[in-house]
Order: C-alpha cells, then sequence, then structure tokens
C-alpha cells in the first residue's frame, strides 16, 4: 500500500476520534448503484486514484464514521483491457485483499469464500466473493477490519468495518458486510 493512502487512513482515524455518534442503521445504496449496504450512519463520498497489481485506477468509496471506526465501501469500475484478461483480473482482485493487509501491517485471521445475494432480475456475473478478517495496527493503536471484496460484473468491490479493538464490536462490523445485496 503507497504510503499517502496509509497517510490518509492515519489521518481520517485521528481526526474521527473526535466524533461520536449513536449507530443510526439505513439501508441505502452503494458503489455508484451496484449494491445496498446498511450504513451505521449518513455515508459521505470520496474519490481518489490507487496504485493497484501495476494500475492506476479510480476508487470512488463511501465512508461512514462511527466514533473513531470506519464503515466504507470502495467501488472501482475495471477497464476492459483487464476484464479481458483473466490473470491480470484475479491479479487485481487479489491485490484489493492485500490492501486490507497493508492497511493495518496486520495478520490474516481468516478468508473465507461467501455468497452475495443478487436479485433474480440481476445477470450481472459474480467473479469473486470473499470475507476476509484481519488484526494489526493503525497510528500505534490495536486494530481489526472485517471485510468483503466482490468481483460484480465490471466492478471490484470492497465492504469494510475498520476500527480499534477496544471499540470497534463485532456484531456492528458482522452487521455492516453482512448487509451487502446487489438489486
Amino acid at each position: 500500500m503507497s504510503s499517502p493512502i496509509r497517510a490518509c487512513l492515519v489521518l481520517l482515524l485521528a481526526l474521527l476520534a473526535a466524533c461520536s455518534p449513536k449507530y443510526n442503521w439505513r439501508e441505502m445504496p452503494a458503489a455508484d448503484g451496484a449494491i445496498r449496504v446498511t450504513f451505521p450512519a449518513r455515508p459521505k463520498p470520496d474519490q481518489r486514484d490507487v496504485d493497484i497489481a501495476g494500475h492506476t485506477l479510480p476508487l470512488a468509496f463511501d465512508i461512514s464514521p462511527v466514533d473513531t471506526s470506519i464503515f466504507a465501501v470502495g467501488r472501482v469500475t475495471l477497464p476492459e483491457a483487464i476484464l479481458a484478461d483473466p490473470a491480470e483480473l484475479a491479479k487485481v482482485a487479489d491485490a484489493f485483499e492485500q490492501v486490507l493487509l497493508a492497511n493495518l501491517r496486520g495478520t490474516l485471521t481468516y478468508r473465507k469464500d461467501i455468497t452475495l445475494r443478487q436479485a433474480p432480475a440481476d445477470t450481472r456475473k459474480l467473479g469473486r466473493a470473499v470475507e476476509l478478517e484481519v488484526h494489526g495496527m493503525v497510528a500505534n493503536t490495536p486494530s481489526w477490519l472485517l471485510g468483503r471484496v466482490y468481483l460484480l460484473g465490471n466492478q471490484l468491490i470492497e465492504v469494510v468495518a475498520l476500527g480499534r479493538e477496544d471499540e470497534l464490536d463485532r456484531d456492528s462490523a458482522q452487521t455492516f458486510v453482512q448487509s451487502v445485496r446487489a438489486d
């Protein structure tokens, strides 16, 4: 992970330390309408370019902060050149998972295949659906994340709950990441 992305993550966690909103769960569209997710607070959009597996890709995301925890959905629309090359597509998707590990300089607790609830009329191909848990450090504080990575149609989507070990409770993280569905 590049140091500017890591620095942004650390800065964002530090800025959020002063906030203390209560959970206010709401189902909303995310990833530019590709999925629906139940956020714990009103999300704010952001966008930046990221370097992943030798590609510079525009990452758009919705961030919902609660105390010092972050609940986020990120999305990259993959270019045709990546989609047309199965090896390159796997390499990029693998790299997105590795970024989650690198964010915390952490240890992968588990990684498992999952499913995605898709509406019967949704014809987008689900090429990857995994859940992973990582424990590590953010700003010298023991932290953890629960995340999911989906390859849905031409989009790579990450759904992540990230927070301090002593603040982000498992139930809230699971509520968020398990709420994802495609319409």
